[in-house]
């Protein structure tokens, strides 16, 4: 799993370093009545994505990750074709809910179908356990994205729709040149019953994704229809950020948790499957903790250095809360689900979703008018992190997910040793330079890489010890 985590996360950080690299750029360029149309259009595509298509997304790794040889591709692709009918339908559809949006409707329908097909190669990449593929299709497609978004965004001056657009125009591109290490021969027809089965699973799954994503996406939906497009901009702007820094580290390593926990559960090794998700949520904390505490401290400079002008001041307090909601995110959805997913019981994920869904509507209602951005960013942590604890104890009736107290309290002990010195050193350094920020981070990063080798945290001494053993006893080639 070391091998597969290592390159999903190199595929994952690059990528993040091209989105960083656009919140950097764009939030500099254009107002935030500009950044929230893509921020609100992103929004949309992301709900109607997970509505289309993800019953064919979810079906692909537990299909085909057991080695029984099953081939869904065409089958799929069909499908994917006859969904095509449904632009119409969208596009008139939501135009008569939301005739605000009808002017980048069509590129928000455009990037939901790019996103579905995108996601479906990834997703087959991911089932064949081809991680150089799903690296390089990653990193492919976040570049492309940045470099078509300077075409449209300061060549065309197309502001936030070219934005939007660009992104949609990134994920064809990329699908485009990957199809023919997907679609290669031999393919197995369609096959309607196949497609049945997908569907039966599929169906409460996308039920459940779209209300995840929903949850994701409601506090812009809410700010943008109180306060409007430039309360969305402002507030989409910082969590674009701390999703940037911290979605995937998180993907990387649940991208590579399901499959393994699928061909372990095949194999009936019940000790293994146990093992391997102890394993997986200290890795997954390992990261996220850290990260969750360093965004925390370094909000104020990292908001001056990285953000324009506009978006800096919401952001110093905006920051550290949604990166608290991330942490708890992080482990619902590559955790928990896990749980859900290995045992095929889509119907507990929809109810977890269900109820963080409400829980964050409610928050939202009662926080928003009192407390503006801030009471959505709180909002989001309250349903976050209740939907968290909700969804561990619906694992019983599908995998019980195994908890280390160990493991957790080494995380959290090496995460204080990070935020002491990290702390201390930003608030000396009043400045908003880049050596003010980088100063905070290196020693955060010292620290906690002292304490994880100390506390072998993931295995990594024991990693390091057996390396230096090969090496010292590798036969010494004249």
């Amino acid at each position: 799993m070391f091998r597969q985590v290592s390159s999903y996360m190199i595929a994952n950080i690059v990528s993040a370093m091209f989105g960083f690299a656009s919140v950097v750029i764009f939030t500099r360029v254009l107002a935030p009545e500009q950044y929230g149309i893509y921020i609100v259009g992103f929004s949309i595509a992301a709900m109607i994505s997970a509505l289309v298509f993800g019953w064919i997304k979810a079906s692909v790794v537990p299909f085909t990750a057991d080695g029984s040889g099953t081939d869904i591709r065409v089958t799929a692709g069909l499908a994917f074709l006859a969904l095509l009918l449904l632009i119409p339908v969208l596009y008139f559809g939501i135009g008569a809910f939301a005739p605000d949006s009808i002017g980048y409707l069509l590129p928000a329908i455009m990037l939901a179908f790019g996103i579905g097909f995108f996601e479906f190669y990834l997703e087959t990449f991911r089932a064949r356990q081809a991680t150089g593929p799903y690296m390089w299709a990653t990193i492919i497609r976040a570049a492309s994205a940045l470099g078509l978004s300077l075409i449209l965004v300061m060549v065309f001056d197309l502001r936030g729709l070219g934005l939007l657009t660009s992104i949609a125009l990134s994920y064809f591109v990329t699908a485009l040149l990957y199809s023919v290490l997907v679609w290669r021969g031999p393919r197995k027809p369609l096959d309607p019953a196949l497609l049945r089965s997908m569907l039966a699973f599929g169906i409460p799954m996308t039920v459940s994704g779209t209300v995840f994503v929903l949850q994701t996406m409601l506090d812009r939906f809410v700010l943008a229809g109180s306060m409007g497009e430039h309360a969305a901009g402002l507030y989409g702007a910082s969590a674009d950020l701390v999703r940037q820094i911290m979605l995937f580290p998180g993907v990387a390593i649940g991208t590579a948790v399901v499959p393994i926990a699928i061909h372990l559960l095949a194999q009936d090794d019940r000790p293994g499957l146990d093992r391997h998700l102890v394993d997986s949520t200290e890795m997954l904390l390992a990261i996220m903790a850290p990260a969750a505490a360093g965004l925390a401290i370094i909000a104020g400079k990292l908001a001056f250095v990285v953000l324009g002008d506009e978006f800096r001041a919401e952001a110093t307090s905006l920051i550290p809360v949604v990166a608290l909601a991330w942490l708890f995110r992080s482990i619902t959805y590559q955790l928990l689900h896990a749980s859900f997913q290995v045992r095929r019981k889509p119907g507990l994920m929809l109810a977890q979703g269900i109820i963080t869904l409400a829980l964050n509507a409610a928050a939202l209602f009662i926080l928003v008018p009192r407390f503006g951005l801030l009471g959505a960013a709180w909002s989001l942590v309250l349903s976050e992190a209740m939907g968290m604890a909700m969804g561990y104890w619906l694992t019983r009736w599908a995998h019980p997910l195994p908890i280390d107290i160990r493991s957790i309290g080494k995380v959290g002990l090496a995460t204080l040793c990070m935020a002491v010195p990290a702390f201390l050193l930003d608030q000396s350094l009043g400045g908003f330079g880049i050596i003010d920020i980088a100063l905070p981070v290196i020693a955060g990063v010292l620290a906690y890489g002292i304490a994880a080798y100390g506390l072998d945290i993931a295995g990594v001494r024991t990693r390091f010890v057996a390396l230096r053993q090969r090496r010292a006893t590798a036969p010494i080639i004249p």
